[in-house]
């Protein structure tokens, strides 16, 4: 058999990947914020009150022991959360309540960089909640601007553009999202050989197919984002080989985000790669949703 092209790999390569989407604007109906009675809980608060003005959004603020204080409790109804009539002995507890709560689309959890050390604690957090989590990192004093500029890592292949429903929509109008699609080299390599591309091809080759399919990606995933909702906001796709986190992270130093999204959501179970864990934990500036 003779061996392929790079355009005929493009096309088997999407063909594959790329499934029909229909990507509406998410309706954020009801979202939930975890109080835990630190210095972050009013930045929470400050995004959940945001949310609810931008999309109506009915949010409930559940509590621990430990932020049972009037002034935090007073400061979530001044906020517009339906305040939960108990307190939760622990975040554990507070957050297992919460994975029991049917129809949540968002939990607003205050996580402090120190926190973010205590890998036991977080991990089974985001693989509890079924609603994605929003991490907040960092004091907020303007929530739009968390929205502003959106970082969404992508990895593997662009099935998980399905999950792009959460920045599409959570995204300011007038703001920029990078959807940055990071493929691992041997991965690359596997599939070449696997479609029977020529096994001897040189770097002009391999900077050839990744530039069509970049290009190729970015068309796709703009036609995406015209039929996603009304109001303008700008994407931009880049694809990348190598470390997922190493590009993440050289992105996030090049340029301001206050949004990090990684990982996928299917049928309200969260699936997040070991890369996406180890961002969740090391990223400490930005905003991280796990979803």
């Amino acid at each position: 058999m003779r061996d392929k092209s790079i355009d005929e790999f493009q096309a088997i390569f999407e063909r594959a990947s790329i499934p029909v989407l229909d990507i509406r604007e998410l309706r954020l109906a009801r979202a939930a914020v975890a109080l835990k009675g630190d210095s972050l809980d009013a930045s929470a608060l400050a995004v959940a009150a945001y949310l609810r003005r931008r999309f109506q959004t009915q949010i409930r603020a559940y509590w621990s022991a430990s932020a049972a204080r009037s002034a935090t409790l007073e400061a979530a109804r001044g906020a517009g959360c339906d305040v939960h009539p108990r307190g939760f002995g622990s975040t554990e507890e507070l957050v297992g309540q919460i994975s029991i709560e049917r129809g949540l689309q968002l939990v607003i959890l205050p996580e402090p960089p120190d926190d973010a050390r205590r890998v036991v604690d977080l991990d089974p957090v985001v693989e509890a909640a079924p609603p994605p989590i929003l991490l907040i990192r960092r004091p907020v004093e303007d929530p739009s601007a968390v929205f502003r500029r959106i970082l969404h890592s992508l990895s593997g292949n662009f099935r998980q553009t399905r999950n792009s429903e959460y920045s599409f929509s959570l995204v300011e109008d007038g703001g920029h999202v990078l959807l940055l699609h990071t493929i691992d080299e041997s991965d690359l390599a596997g599939v070449r050989e696997a479609l029977q591309l020529t096994p001897d091809a040189d770097d002009e080759d391999r900077a050839a197919l990744l530039e069509r399919l970049a290009r190729r990606g970015e068309r796709y995933l703009k036609a995406v984002v015209a039929a996603s909702r009304a109001s303008p906001y700008d994407v931009q796709y880049r694809l990348a080989t190598g470390s997922v986190v190493e590009q993440v992270k050289a992105e996030l130093r090049a340029n301001p985000y206050g949004l990090l999204v990684i990982g996928c959501h299917e049928g309200g179970v969260s699936r997040v790669s070991a890369s996406d864990y180890q961002l969740m934990h090391e990223v400490r500036d930005v905003a991280v949703l796990a979803l």
